[in-house]
């Protein structure tokens, strides 16, 4: 179907007409397979020097089939297309597979780090170095040729940035001592001390390496999509869509399958899930842009012969957020008095229909305190009459009898803007007056990275389930989403020993006293953990959703059945 008989369809669908539409039927061309590669097991890396061949692993034995048009539901426009500076799904999901990293999580076993731009690498014995030598020839997508100096350059504006630039990765490569581009191909990484996430780290799907000319030029890639990844970008309509068409010089020959991949801009979520039911869009997009949990089950009820939808843990989190650094939130008794007061499977019922598990500052699971201790922790126990009586008295003492009123910052996400509405509720009955500023996500962010704000109800999140990633990010001294300003010398100790220790019982015990700290500290009240659910018709292959919302989204192993 050509394209803009495709937007028109689109947009007569938006217009709430209910006419069929269906995107047009992939031409059948049956390429060679690509021949199958071993795999590596980052743990394996500790004890010998790993290979690191690029993903080629099939969830399906069927052919794979070359054109069609990937069409996807998307919840807004980009804040910017700066792949280093955007933590936002936002941006990321559409920005990234346009670009390539050194490596990357296996989209099909994503508790495994493969290589991207990197053919393979070597570890010393000590874990202390990295030598990761490139794919050879591989160009940008305006013919430019990639070197290990734009890769070292990418990783430099991570971990040092220059100024004005933000970088919410930067705690990522704490562990880095020096980055060099030993030649054209071959780029070396020492590490202060051997680290158990950096494989990880460097495998997040928004550790992108970006050319070093443009950025150095302009200051950041805000403005500019120009990588090397199997997707170039097309066009963006702000509000309508966003196109990425398929790179002919891609540096794996036999990738991408499809044409191009188009994401539709549709903010009501009922339109979205609406559009996948009526075949408009193959898939939804990654978190908050899929389905709801109730979405989820008229699906699978509904469409169950023709649409498959997969469950996975998002790996974000949902807090208020309470600035340190200024009144009354520098009176720990008035943010223990709003941890106590909130009832988190009452949030987790309005907010996200139920979608999301309760924990505390890690998911639950390997890294995150036993459900068992955490039930039983001040705000988090059952029944809340004895919590929410010890709040008032908190509240009181601290000199705030009369009640405190201010503006709580949440973004334009229909889950934030509820749990927004549900924690003003809750705070009333200890006299916190809330209200609700809904703003757009670069306004949101803006303030946030200013502490411009009085208290926020947010999210934070992790590539997957690490407490270098959870902390690292948002709750270390110093770090640009430490959006409560906490600043701990208790947690900082403790961060830096586990980030060192690759025993995991060690290490765990370790982060389990970080998390007591944060929750007798409280900087921010952690209201729930999501799950998130993502829907797609049948004829989509090879694809299944990563761990968290930033894996899996490059989509170069991704082909249509008809």
């Amino acid at each position: 179907m050509p394209a803009k008989k495709t937007l028109s369809c689109l947009l007569t669908f938006l217009a709430l007409l209910v006419t069929s539409c269906a995107p047009a039927a992939t031409p059948a061309v049956s390429p060679k397979a690509p021949a199958t590669t071993s795999e590596t097991d980052p743990t394996a890396a500790r004890t010998a020097a790993p290979a690191a061949p690029s993903p080629t692993a099939k969830l399906s034995v069927e052919q794979p089939r070359y054109g069609g048009v990937l069409l996807i539901s998307h919840n807004g426009d980009p804040p910017s297309y700066d792949p280093l500076q955007e933590s936002t799904l936002q941006s990321t999901n559409l920005v990234v597979p346009a670009y390539s990293g050194i490596v990357q999580h296996d989209p099909m076993q994503p508790t495994k780090v493969i290589g991207d731009l990197a053919e393979k690498w070597d570890m010393s014995p000590d874990g202390k170095a990295y030598i990761f030598h490139l794919h050879k020839d591989v160009k940008w997508h305006d013919g430019n040729p990639l070197t290990s100096e734009d890769a070292r350059f990418s990783l430099e504006v991570v971990r040092t940035p220059p100024r004005g630039v933000v970088s919410p990765r930067q705690e990522w490569l704490k562990a880095v001592d020096k980055i060099e581009a030993s030649d054209k191909d071959t780029l070396r990484v020492t590490l202060k001390y051997p680290s158990a996430s950096f494989l990880h780290n460097l495998g997040d799907g928004r550790m992108m390496v970006v050319p070093r000319r443009v950025f150095e030029a302009k200051g950041s890639m805000k403005k500019d999509v120009l990588g090397t990844g199997a997707y170039r970008f097309k066009s963006h309509e702000a509000g309508i869509s966003w196109s990425l068409v398929k790179n002919p010089n891609y540096f794996l020959k036999d990738r991408p399958y499809l044409d191009g991949i188009t994401w539709y801009i549709i903010t009501d979520s009922a339109t979205r899930l609406a559009a996948l039911r009526t075949h408009r869009v193959h898939m939804t997009s990654f978190g908050t842009p899929g389905l709801t949990a109730a979405q989820a089950e008229i699906v699978r009820k509904e469409l169950r012969d023709n649409v498959v939808v997969d469950r996975y843990p998002g790996l974000i989190f949902h807090a208020v957020w309470m600035p340190t650094s200024k009144s009354p939130w520098n009176d720990i008794r008035v943010r223990r008095a709003v941890d106590l007061t909130l009832d988190r499977p009452k949030v987790i019922k309005v907010a996200m229909e139920g979608g999301a598990d309760v924990g505390g500052f890690m998911p639950p699971g390997e890294w995150g305190l036993p459900q068992e201790e955490l039930l039983r922790l001040p705000g988090y126990r059952q029944p809340k009459d004895a919590d929410i009586a010890e709040a008032k008295r908190l509240i009181s003492e601290a000199g705030y009898a009369g009640g405190i009123k201010m503006t709580v910052l949440t973004r334009n996400l229909q889950q934030l803007e509820r749990a927004s509405l549900s924690v003003k509720d809750q705070l009333a009955q200890i006299g916190i007056d809330l209200t609700v500023s809904v703003r757009d996500s670069a306004t949101t962010f803006d303030l946030l990275y200013k502490r411009n704000y009085d208290i926020a109800v947010f999210s934070g999140s992790a590539s997957f389930d690490d407490p270098d990633q959870v902390f690292g990010q948002q709750f270390i001294s110093g770090v640009p989403r430490n959006f409560s300003d906490i600043t701990d010398e208790r947690i900082d100790k403790w961060f830096d020993e586990q980030a060192r220790t690759l025993d995991p019982v060690r290490r765990r015990q370790t982060v389990f006293e970080m998390q007591r700290r944060m929750h007798d500290l409280v900087p921010a009240s952690i209201l729930y953990w999501a799950t998130y659910d993502l829907g797609h018709w049948k004829e989509v292959r090879n694809f299944k959703p990563g761990i968290g919302i930033s894996n899996n989204v490059k989509l170069q192993d991704v082909w249509l059945a008809k």
